[in-house]
């Protein structure tokens, strides 16, 4: 064996030595942090609750419980975020990846976690900073009404988050190097010494910034969707794209620097109408083990299943009835694909169809109340109520369930109905099978009118109606249906935690964007641009569409909703557009980038599932996309279809 043979044999070995102690030491304070993630999603729900039954059945409210959720939610963001990056539940553009030959896509995930080290770090030592500098200062939350309670607690989690992203971004970089050395590659090799190189010029480069505040914001999003294309998870896209920029150029941006970056993360999520997105998360978690999500198919099968192509229908017509209660596409993919993809590829149905119509129906989910991103909006834009744009979302929600249902006769017709297996060898159920399907999905059915009449009556909040809904679908999952375990529930309660923390990083990591937009004064800038084009409101709205429909190929839909409702809404009222018909609008648009690659984050859910491939599902989406696209196009030319129940209902 050569010199260098023994030389890189060596290297490997102890490269290998350094991973297996960082391996063990991840493993230690994961575990630690699932608990912890666990542990304070579990205290959300029980304070809001017991805020709850203080009020009504006491008729006593307490002061703290919103507070301490708050604290207890910035634990869940940063903690149960950083532990997702090993779950695997952070969103990412993974299609460009997967083209790369492996070398070079070895190469691009060694920079990823390099970046991703980079950015915990910046966590760590900034989280820190701000804990220790704060620690003798009193947050203006109670927390189980002691009011003295420092900083320190709602700071500390940024650095611990990013204590665990430098420990596990770091092993999987070394595990990366390993197995491209092995492979007789030096990509990932070069692609170290190039980061290395970098992080040692930067300190002494001091680039003068270009003096147009556009060109910065559009470098800073050039980097955003470099860095997404690449397969950067998004939500550490989001706050890396701020801080590269600031290290190239440290004098752009005099009132923004990398400490306040870290300090706009923590701060981004500390409103008590966040709290709501983890709730509805955990409800649908929750739904899911108790059985609760089985027997909205079983009721929806009941009512379409023996129609020509009638699993189709069924998976349409449960996705309508699941986001009465996820609010999610995501969860709506994984929740009812899980079940009815393996079922329909039983019965006969094409793979790819299969995945696509879940996909599609899956859209749903953010447009029929409750809806994360609807909730997102509310807060963006405060002219616009949350259960105003709920009640907006309902009637384009049930056309999109119809719509999906034409389309798919569309498709059966124009293939002579290939695609879909014969129903009459289904067995129909009898009248006392049907009335025991009845019986049990209406406990399951009950839980929207909960949450939307709870929201609608003012009897709850948004963020108290998400807590009686996990705390519901406990009780129907354990005591009726008796399918949830102790071990499902930790489960699913971790899973609930990590899905809770991605979706709070994305909101907590766009802060530092708005903020850079907000001190250079982009938003007026845009707006005058766009007026200068036209001032007509329906060709405003589809210029806007255009706009958005470009930015869903590769920004999150929660992302894009924090980084452009404050730049677009105002301008749409200017050109005489209701804020909520453009909410509406926009979440529709945003919702349908859900099912476009390259990011199609629905798409990369389904396909596992199917045990297909994403270009099989895009090319079997396309006409139901078409079907969405012009009812899209209704909803902006008639915008009653949005506004007449908010209306009827008084809330415009």
């Amino acid at each position: 064996m050569s010199t260098v043979n023994l030389a890189q044999s060596g290297f490997i070995v102890r490269l290998e030595q350094a991973e297996t102690l960082l391996s063990r030491f991840e493993w230690a304070i994961r575990n630690v942090l699932k608990w912890v993630s666990i542990l304070a999603l579990l205290a959300i729900v029980a304070f809001i609750n017991l805020n709850v039954f203080f009020r009504y059945v006491l008729n006593n409210s307490l002061s703290w419980p919103g507070g301490s959720s708050i604290i207890m939610n910035i634990w869940v963001t940063y903690v149960g975020g950083a532990v997702a990056y090993y779950v695997g539940d952070h969103v990412s553009v993974q299609y460009v990846h997967q083209k790369l030959p492996p070398s070079i896509a070895r190469g691009a995930t060694l920079l990823i976690n390099g970046l991703v080290v980079m950015l915990g770090s910046a966590m760590l030592w900034f989280g820190t900073q701000l804990a220790l500098s704060q620690a003798s200062s009193q947050t203006v939350y109670q927390v189980l009404g002691i009011t003295s309670v420092s900083l320190f607690w709602t700071r500390i989690p940024l650095a611990i988050g990013g204590l665990y992203l430098i420990c596990e971004a770091g092993r999987r970089g070394i595990s990366t190097l390993i197995d491209d050395l092995n492979e007789g590659s030096n990509v990932a090799l070069g692609t170290v010494l190039l980061l290395g190189a970098t992080a040692a010029v930067i300190p002494v480069l001091s680039l003068a910034p270009p003096e147009s505040s556009i060109v910065q914001i559009l470098i800073i999003f050039f980097i955003l969707i470099t860095l997404i294309v690449i397969n950067t998870p998004i939500a550490f896209a989001m706050a890396l794209s701020v801080l590269i920029f600031l290290l190239f150029f440290p004098s752009a941006l005099a009132i923004l620097k990398p400490l306040l970056v870290v300090q706009q993360m923590g701060q981004g999520i500390s409103g008590f109408s966040i709290l709501a997105i983890p709730l509805f998360i955990y409800a649908g978690r929750i739904m899911t083990i108790g059985g609760i999500t089985k027997r909205i198919i079983d009721f929806a099968n009941l009512i379409v299943g023996r129609l020509q192509a009638g699993l189709s229908h069924v998976n349409v017509v449960t996705s309508m009835l699941f986001a009465g209660i996820s609010g999610s596409a995501v969860a709506d993919t994984a929740a009812v694909g899980s079940i009815l993809i393996p079922s329909m590829k039983d019965e006969g149905y094409d793979t790819g169809y299969t995945c696509a119509v879940t996909c599609s129906s899956s859209v749903i989910g953010p447009i029929i109340p409750p809806s994360i991103i609807m909730i997102i909006y509310a807060i963006t834009v405060p002219s616009v109520s949350v259960a105003a744009i709920f009640m907006a979302g309902v009637v384009p929600g049930i056309l999109m369930g119809l719509g999906l249902i034409i389309a798919t006769y569309i498709i059966g017709y124009r293939t002579d109905w290939e695609k879909f297996p014969e129903v009459e060898h289904r067995d129909r159920p009898s009248a006392r099978e049907a009335a025991v399907i009845v019986k049990d999905a209406s406990l399951a059915l009950i839980m929207p009118l909960i949450i939307i009449g709870g929201i609608l009556s003012g009897v709850f909040t948004a963020t108290e109606a998400g807590a009686v809904a996990v705390l519901y679908s406990i009780a129907i999952g354990t005591l009726v249906y008796g399918e949830i375990s102790l071990d499902e529930f930790i489960k699913a309660s971790y899973s609930a935690a990590t899905m809770s923390g991605v979706t709070l990083f994305i909101i907590g990591a766009a802060m530092p964007i708005t903020q850079v937009m907000a001190i250079t004064g982009v938003p007026g800038q845009i707006g005058e641009m766009l007026l200068a084009t036209t001032t007509t409101s329906v060709i405003m709205l589809l210029l806007i569409v255009a706009i958005l429909s470009i930015l869903a190929l590769f920004i999150e839909s929660i992302a894009n909703i924090l980084l452009w409702a404050p730049v677009f809404a105002p301008l749409a009222i200017e050109v005489g557009i209701d804020p909520l018909h453009f909410g509406i609008v926009m979440i529709m648009t945003l919702a349908m980038g859900m099912i476009t690659p390259p990011l199609g984050v629905t798409l990369f859910v389904a396909a596992p599932i199917g045990n297909t491939d994403i270009e099989t599902i895009a090319k079997n989406i396309v006409t139901f996309f078409l079907i969405e696209a012009v009812l899209l196009l209704l909803v902006i030319l008639v915008p009653d279809i949005a506004l007449w129940l908010p209306r009827a209902l008084g809330y415009v």
